[in-house]
């Protein structure tokens, strides 16, 4: 029974992390260009138990399993018009680059904002400068119709962690990156989170009744547990 209880613990607790994962995606399908995330699992050790005397038979006893790694999808969302003057998408590949204080980051949500600094009109999201094809920060003129976006796009996506609020940052050094050639900039469009609701809805299901069948396996092995040691008694 012991090791029921210590398998059943381990799906809980991956059931708990996977239901976190699936909520945050809930939880952003409103939040413009985000990207969801998708739990890879893997088993925990197996012992192998040989059956009783004189049969050559043998079975393997898993011990539950847990979350491996947690990826990013990285698949467009869908374009839709705001006709915002200051709300752009990217059809293709690439990010939008903003400059903090310390690190630019990356995203894919493009609601931008105007602050002014200093007398000069910026383009800004979350704080940060929203940098133009020469990585520097955009300057808005009073006519300007066409603003200098910029779109880069990385050699490998895998290259890119999350930073939180819908930004990435660069997690490897060794991560190239290039002003991107092939996507296109739509100005007074928005692309929405490529998360599925019908998707994450099955999927929240399908952990509630496993986390309530792990638990239930706990709950009987430690009532065996508590049997036995007052049989001891």
């Amino acid at each position: 029974m012991i090791k029921a209880y210590y398998t059943a613990v381990n799906g809980a607790t991956s059931n708990q992390n996977y239901l976190d994962v699936i909520s945050n995606n809930m939880a952003n399908i409103q939040t413009e260009g985000f990207k969801k995330s998708k739990a890879e699992f893997s088993d925990l050790m197996y012992t192998n138990i040989r059956g009783p005397e004189g049969e050559n038979t043998e079975m393997k006893s898993g011990s539950g399993s847990r979350i491996n790694k947690v990826d990013v999808m990285f698949n467009q969302g869908a374009m839709y018009s705001t006709g915002g003057k200051t709300d752009f998408a990217i059809a293709g590949d690439g990010y939008f680059a903003v400059q903090f204080e310390e690190e630019n980051l990356y995203t894919r949500g493009g609601s931008f904002q105007v602050t002014n600094i200093d007398d000069e009109n910026y383009l800004t999201y979350q704080g940060g400068f929203v940098l133009n094809s020469e990585e520097e920060p955009i300057i808005l003129e009073n006519t300007d119709d066409n603003i200098d976006v910029g779109v880069f796009e990385f050699m490998n996506n895998s290259d890119l962690m999350q930073a939180g609020n819908n930004l990435f940052r660069i997690a490897n050094e060794d991560a190239e990156y290039s002003l991107s050639e092939n996507s296109r900039v739509m100005k007074g469009f928005l692309e929405s989170s490529n998360v599925d609701l019908a998707e994450e809805m099955v999927k929240l299901i399908q952990i509630q009744r496993s986390f309530q069948l792990n638990s239930n396996v706990i709950q009987t092995a430690d009532e065996i547990e508590q049997t036995i040691n007052s049989l001891k008694s």
